[in-house]
């Protein structure tokens, strides 16, 4: 009975020692609530509450985690007696997801359809907030019970936001499909984490228990309940066979909405995926593990990029190329290593710049010609030139052409990969390699059919130019600076990801 409560007296102990390690994510909580009360009596009188509050959270948070990535020495901390992890790794993908949150929160600002809701914007703003500290906590899972919740918790709140346009069917329709694709995945990837847990008889993946466990269960057993928990995952980065959900969802979500989804929650899915994979490491050959990602890498590209070339709608064709892009981070797994993982982070900086830059520019382009077919960007680019003239240098970034950090992300991903297959001399990883370049030379096809239409082709109707965009302008010409910046100068944030 003493050793009952020595182990209470044990976790109490822990958690309270735990508690000043997750202040960012008591920020984002708090800031959570005093939106929701905020908007229920002074939103109706100040509209703009909400993203002031909103980028004020944030911004206290990122202050909080910058100081975490600091402080963190290369000693993780295990908090609540395991179930979460900080370290640098999490930190970064933290500061990651806070950045495009403030990009969304801006972008949302000046959104005509946000701003024109009947039923107001202060809840969008309070989701956002509140799928950050969901992202926070998958970033730092090192539980089966916490990487279940905290996916959850990002999910439901995605559903709602992906349908938070009143009386508009596309998006009350994509927000449907994304909730129906999201319990299915739910339900497999829950049944998944409790075979694992009937076989390994703990929820902790980094536990000798666990390893222990999981080895002597069998390698069909353990394979098979390894990739349902896995399924969960795949949905959130959008990989195959769980992407079905992205085309219709992209296109029918508010265009701030898209370009969320497209970038934090992925890296955030990609957060857990790395943990995951390393944690099963010990119970899998590296071999099994290396050609199972690269096939999905393969199948994942390829299927991305192939469909986006008859794309017309160019939020649909953004969403074929978020799934290939997928597939590109894939190969920094299954090339997994230091520099793999150093090459994954860099990819996601560059990824998350260029993706948001290119959906600040159709935010900017839909907020005139309310339209967003890439019909109708014929001849945009002499009536918008620096909007369209930043367009380019993100599709360029995406494609991985110099002097963009799309080349430098591309280019390390690659070399990743090319390191590991001389190291190890798996002919899968050389097929995955050809697979890539090939992927890359499609990918040319589908992104450049947008400056096609914005320089060589001609408006159909005259144009009002419209000057009530400037905040939009200026977000997208910093963000198009950072992409050439980063593509010149990347040792800083390189350094930064040896982690």
């Amino acid at each position: 009975m003493e050793q009952f409560f020595d182990l209470i007296r044990a976790s109490v102990a822990n958690s309270l020692n735990s508690l000043w390690y997750i202040l960012p994510e008591f920020i984002l909580a708090a800031g959570f609530v005093l939106m929701i009360i905020a908007d229920v009596f002074w939103g109706k009188r100040y509209k703009n509450i909400a993203p002031i509050l909103a980028l004020i959270v944030l911004a206290f948070t990122l202050v909080f985690v910058l100081d975490q990535f600091v402080l963190i020495s290369e000693s993780p901390k295990d908090l609540f007696s395991g179930m979460i992890k900080l370290d640098r790794l999490s930190a970064w993908f933290k500061l990651l997801f806070n950045f495009s949150s403030v990009i969304i929160v801006l972008f949302s600002f000046r959104d005509f359809q946000l701003r024109n809701n009947e039923k107001g914007w202060g809840e969008y703003y309070a989701l956002l907030i509140a799928i950050n500290l969901g992202m926070h906590f998958m970033a730092m899972s090192g539980n089966l019970l916490m990487i279940y919740l905290s996916v959850e918790f990002v999910s439901v709140c995605s559903y709602i936001m992906a349908a938070f346009l009143t009386g508009s069917q596309r998006s009350e329709e994509s927000g449907m499909k994304y909730a129906l694709f999201g319990a299915v995945a739910s339900a497999v990837m829950l049944y998944g984490m409790s075979l694992l847990y009937g076989f390994t008889g703990t929820l902790d993946v980094f536990n000798d228990t666990f390893f222990v466990g999981l080895a002597s269960a069998g390698i069909l057993s353990a394979t098979v309940a390894v990739l349902m928990t896995l399924a969960g995952l795949a949905f959130k980065v959008s990989m195959f066979p769980m992407h079905a959900w992205v085309p219709d969802v992209y296109e029918g979500a508010p265009t701030p909405v898209t370009a969320f989804l497209s970038v934090a929650p992925k890296a955030a899915g990609f957060a857990l995926l790395l943990r995951f994979i390393a944690s099963l490491s010990t119970e899998f050959s590296v071999l099994s593990l290396e050609n199972g990602i690269a096939v999905l890498a393969i199948i994942t590209m390829t299927l991305g990029n192939f469909a986006a070339l008859w794309q017309t709608n160019i939020k649909r064709l953004m969403a074929y190329s978020a799934i290939g892009q997928s597939g590109f981070l894939l190969m920094g797994i299954a090339a997994y290593s230091l520099t793999g993982q150093a090459s994954i982070l860099f990819y996601l900086f560059a990824y998350a710049i260029a993706n948001l830059g290119v959906f600040l520019v159709i935010g900017y382009f839909s907020n005139t010609f309310h339209s967003e077919e890439i019909d109708d960007y014929k001849g945009m680019g002499m009536k918008y030139p620096v909007a369209s003239a930043c367009m380019v240098v993100f599709l360029v970034s995406l494609v991985g052409i110099p002097p963009t950090a799309g080349f430098l992300s591309k280019f390390f991903i690659f070399s990743a990969t090319a390191e590991s297959y001389v190291l190890g001399g798996n002919i899968m990883l050389l097929i995955m390699l050809v697979a890539a370049v090939i992927n890359t030379v499609v990918s040319l096809f589908y992104y450049f059919k947008i400056p096609q239409h914005l320089y060589l082709r001609k408006a159909k109707t005259e144009i009002v130019l419209d000057k009530g965009n400037l905040l939009f302008l200026v977000i997208i010409i910093v963000m198009a600076l950072l992409t050439l910046f980063l593509g010149v100068f990347p040792n800083e944030l390189m350094g930064m990801m040896q982690l």
